[in-house]
């Protein structure tokens, strides 16, 4: 039996192999028979792993060359594809050489870029985490006279990116708040929270837009996903910009699927919530049955947070504070000094069992 299960699984791996084989040969020849950058762009994103093959990636670069990417279209095309591409630690380098040659071919034709191949250039970079400032400068330069006409989604991207990548550009910040304003109706569940997440992360004060951002949030507040509301709060939170009916909105959202929030997201919203002093006793009692069970995934900075907002909204809940205690002992090497403060001030003021613990 064990001779034939041997076989079994020599025939299994054997038949991998040639699978894996075939598909990097295709891979391979679809590559090479490409004839235009429309053509190779759909090759990468329909073959998202192609970056584990040596033999694509030899075929690839000569014919990125070869082609020779000229329109605006073509460059923001095949850098988005590279964008989504899965690259292993070997592949890395090319990938990102690939990615810089086309950026700066990208700056070079940036007076041909409209809208959409600005903000999907700039959010290739980003979500590859690439710094490339000459391009972002350019793109910035670029978008400011055109900024009218983007969309939501445009919007959003172009201020995310910024922020992902830390670059300050405050004169186009004003610009994309100017324009979304009077389009913030079209914004999606997505946009509202990415857009108000950026400027938060840039410290980029513009009370207009939050007023606005919020006003166009609370009648879609139900179909933002978790993530969605716990940045929104968090960054109106960061900019000291409070709205009480939006966060009262964001409560009553975020209490029927409160079992969906990770733990950033569960310390991001009673934080929030903390910071601007706005109670809300069932959404903090919802947040401490949530964390029980998962609190072995909180680091650090979260148990702190989670227990701070607790004990500066001076909200009670023993049973959290005592697993919050466990979970932080083991990790106590890793806490700075001044979260080691906020837990041993918030967890000795809530019972003797965690004060023990402590």
């Amino acid at each position: 039996m064990q001779e034939i299960a041997t076989r079994s699984d020599r025939s299994s791996r054997t038949y991998l192999l040639k699978v894996q084989w075939k598909e990097k040969r295709e891979s391979v020849i679809l590559i090479r028979s490409s004839r235009n950058c429309f053509e190779l762009g759909k090759v990468l994103r329909e073959n998202p792993n192609l970056f584990y093959s040596d033999d694509s990636i030899r075929a690839l670069i000569p014919k990125v060359a070869e082609l020779k990417p000229e329109s605006a279209r073509d460059v923001d095309g095949l850098l988005n594809a590279l964008a989504k591409a899965r690259v292993p630690p070997h592949s890395r380098q090319v990938h990102t050489k690939l990615m810089l040659v086309l950026g700066e071919l990208a700056s070079r034709k940036i007076e041909d870029f409209d809208e959409r191949d600005i903000a999907m250039t700039l959010n290739a970079f980003a979500k590859k985490g690439l710094r490339n400032s000459e391009f972002f400068e350019k793109a910035a330069e670029a978008a400011m006279p055109i900024i009218n006409t983007f969309n939501s989604q445009h919007l959003a991207n172009t201020v995310n990116a910024f922020a992902k990548m830390d670059h300050q550009h405050s004169m186009l910040f004003d610009e994309v708040a100017n324009a979304a304003i009077p389009i913030i109706g079209t914004f999606n569940s997505q946009e509202p929270a990415n857009t108000v997440n950026a400027f938060a992360k840039m410290d980029h004060q513009h009370p207009m837009l939050f007023d606005e951002v919020a006003r166009a949030a609370i009648p879609i507040i139900g179909t933002f996903t978790s993530q969605g509301l716990a940045n929104t709060v968090n960054a109106f939170a960061k900019m000291d910009h409070h709205h009480k009916m939006l966060f009262d909105e964001v409560a009553t959202a975020a209490i029927p699927i409160i079992g969906t929030f990770n733990s950033q997201e569960l310390a991001n919203t009673v934080n929030a919530f903390a910071k601007m002093d706005h109670q809300h006793s069932m959404l903090f009692d919802e947040v401490a049955n949530a964390a029980i069970p998962i609190i072995g995934t909180f680091n650090s900075q979260e148990l702190a947070n989670t227990v701070n907002a607790f004990a500066k909204m001076d909200h009670q809940h023993p049973m959290l504070f005592d697993e919050v205690a466990k979970a932080a002992i083991p990790n106590h090497r890793n806490l700075q000094f001044a979260e080691f403060g906020k837990y041993s001030e918030c967890i000795c003021q809530n019972g003797p069992s965690a004060s023990n613990a402590v």
